[in-house]
């Protein structure tokens, strides 16, 4: 009877164990951004929002997923550059296209060094 109880503990543990290693490496991979603008990114607009930012590291590039709600919208290369400070939050900075447009030239990761940056 001890034996059971301390077999079904031990597969407990390293179930939270396991759990916890999983949500911890996906949640260092993604991000959820607000963008208060309406922009391009790789020729898909995406409307002002929420939306969920992962990415999958191929050294030195990215492949970056923008989804909303469980709708992919865009999937597109990018680099990860780090950067002097740390971001105090996720942010999307936009730039200038050859039309005038906005487009995202960059994701910054809060509470890290890092930006995911997007080529012209």
């Amino acid at each position: 009877m001890m034996r059971k109880h301390l077999l079904s503990t031990a597969i407990l543990v390293v179930a939270v164990l396991l759990t916890a290693n999983v949500s911890a490496y996906s949640a260092s991979n993604s991000c959820r951004v607000n963008m208060p603008y309406g922009a391009v990114l790789n020729g898909t607009h995406l409307a002002a929002g929420q939306y969920n930012i992962t990415w999958q590291e191929h050294s030195p590039s990215l492949t970056v997923t923008v989804a909303k709600g469980r709708n992919v919208i865009a999937t597109v290369q990018g680099r990860m550059e780090e950067r002097t400070s740390k971001f105090q939050r996720n942010m999307v900075v936009y730039g200038a296209g050859p039309d005038g447009s906005q487009i995202i030239s960059e994701v910054r990761v809060g509470g890290t060094r890092r930006a995911i940056v997007f080529s012209d």
